[in-house]
C-alpha cells in the first residue's frame, strides 16, 4: 500500500477502536508525515497490522480475479481440449479407423506371403521375415535384398575358412599336412564330392596330383 491508500484507510476507519489508538499517538502533530509512517514500520504492533492489512486485500484480489477471470479462462481452456463433436463425426472416425486397420493388416500380410515367396527362392532364413516387412514391397524387397547379400558374404566367409586346411597353391604342389582325398592314401569319396562342389578348380589340382 502507498502513502496515499494508507490515508484513505485511516479516514475511512478512524471511528475503529485500534484505528483511533494509533490515530490518537500522532496528536504532537497536525497530520502523520511520511517520516512518521516510516519510522512507525519498525514497530513491531504496527507492522503486523499492515501485514494484515495487505493480506486481506489481496485475497480479495484474488478472489474478485477467480470470479470474474478464471473461470472464464478455464471453460475455453476446457472448450479447446475436448471440443463438442456431433455423434456421427464420432462414429464415422471410429469406421474410419477400422477400415484404416482392416487395410493395414491386408497389406502386412500380402506382403509377408511375397516376403515369403523372394526368402525361399533366394534360400534366406524364414525366421527373419517379421523384421524384413517395411511399409510397402518395394521396401520390403529391398529389405530382402540387404539380407541376401550379408547373407551370402557371410556364408562365402565360412566356406573359404573352412577350405583352408585343404587349399594348395597352384605352384606349390600339396603340403605335407594336407590330405588329398583323391590319393590312394587318403582316398574319401565324401570329401572328394564336398569338393567337387564347393572348389571345383581345387579338385582338379588334388586329382592331377593324385596320378
Amino acid at each position: 500500500m502507498d502513502l496515499e491508500s494508507i490515508k484513505a484507510y485511516l479516514e475511512a476507519q478512524k471511528e475503529v477502536p485500534e484505528v483511533k489508538a494509533y490515530l490518537d499517538s500522532f496528536k504532537v502533530q497536525a497530520q502523520p508525515t511520511l517520516e512518521v509512517f516510516k519510522s512507525k514500520l519498525h514497530d513491531p504492533d504496527f507492522k503486523s497490522f499492515m501485514d494484515s492489512e495487505k493480506d486481506k486485500h489481496l485475497s480479495k484480489g484474488i478472489e474478485t480475479f477467480k470470479t470474474n477471470n478464471l473461470e472464464n479462462l478455464v471453460t475455453e481452456k476446457i472448450k479447446v481440449l475436448y471440443p463438442d463433436a456431433d455423434p456421427k463425426d464420432t462414429a464415422m472416425a471410429k469406421l474410419n479407423a477400422k477400415i484404416e486397420k482392416m487395410e493395414a493388416d491386408a497389406l502386412k500380410k500380402d506382403l509377408k506371403l511375397t516376403a515369403s515367396r523372394i526368402a525361399q527362392e533366394k534360400m534366406l532364413p524364414l525366421e527373419l521375415l517379421d523384421f524384413l516387412i517395411g511399409a510397402d514391397e518395394p521396401t520390403t524387397i529391398n529389405n530382402l535384398t540387404k539380407l541376401e547379400n550379408i547373407f551370402s558374404a557371410h556364408v562365402e566367409t565360412l566356406v573359404t575358412a573352412r577350405m583352408k586346411p585343404t587349399y594348395v597353391p597352384p605352384s606349390g604342389g600339396t603340403p605335407p599336412s594336407v590330405k588329398n582325398p583323391w590319393s590312394k592314401e587318403h582316398l574319401n569319396y565324401t570329401e572328394q564330392g564336398k569338393i567337387l562342389k564347393e572348389n571345383p578348380t581345387l579338385a582338379t589340382q588334388l586329382k592331377a596330383q593324385a596320378k
